[in-house]
């Protein structure tokens, strides 16, 4: 039978997460919590959560500053023999083969499936996505601070529309005008404008151009993932 998971992350600093793991699992749930420092993750693992998921900078939405590659191996090493999944940039087979030669058990995939026919996005921000090379993100506060939310700790990777350049470098301006902007970027969501309010995505956009149903991109990377380690099996030591 599937089994509940309750997934958390982005604590606050001075946040005990025990009691609220010790619930998750008097529900029978299993807990799952996602880092972006190995501090975190340590500090997850010691709370009783049964999975972390280290995830890098590259992701979209809501990320830290370390990369991936590094980022999974550490938390790898620092949690054992908890599982670990791998976070941040990962859109094909060879990123789930990577994630799993540095000791993953698995992946966690968000842009990717961001392009999906079951995707809630509009059109217009999936065609953004196909659109990107990737290098059009960027990491900022932006998106935070015009909806007025708090995350402890955290950046956001979005795409560098002409919402963002307005604001870089305006963040005191954007925080005086939050009412007015909230409004404009929640109709632009509403509407598909692409450019007219913040389309949080990861640096991954460069590897994905088409959209298909998810359930065939979980085929496929799985797929391009046991050929890619395969292969590696057969090369000469």
């Amino acid at each position: 039978m599937p089994q509940a998971v309750f997934s958390t992350a982005w604590r606050w600093p001075d946040q005990d997460l025990r009691p609220l793991f010790a619930r998750a699992h008097d529900t029978g749930a299993r807990v799952v919590h996602m880092a972006s420092t190995l501090a975190e993750a340590q500090q997850a693992a010691e709370s009783g959560a049964d999975v972390i998921v280290a995830q890098g900078t590259e992701g979209g939405g809501h990320v830290g500053l370390m990369g991936t590659l590094p980022l999974v191996r550490m938390v790898v090493r620092a949690v054992a023999p908890l599982p670990v999944l791998a976070a941040g940039g990962i859109a094909d087979g060879a990123g789930l083969a990577a994630a799993l030669a540095l000791g993953a058990e698995g992946v966690l995939l968000g842009t990717r499936f961001l392009a999906t026919t079951e995707s809630p996005l509009p059109e217009a921000y999936k065609q953004a996505i196909l659109a990107s090379d990737g290098h059009d993100t960027l990491v900022t506060e932006i998106p935070d601070v015009a909806s007025g939310t708090v995350w402890p700790g955290a950046y956001a990777r979005t795409y560098r529309n002409r919402f963002v350049e307005r604001w870089l470098g305006r963040e005191g301006d954007l925080r005086a005008q939050r009412r007015t902007v909230t409004a404009s970027v929640q109709q632009a969501r509403a509407t598909g404008d692409v450019d007219g309010g913040a389309l949080l995505f990861g640096q991954d956009a460069g590897l994905i151009d088409s959209i298909e149903p998810a359930g065939h991109v979980v085929e496929r990377l799985v797929s391009e993932a046991e050929h890619i380690l395969h292969k590696l099996e057969r090369v000469p030591h």
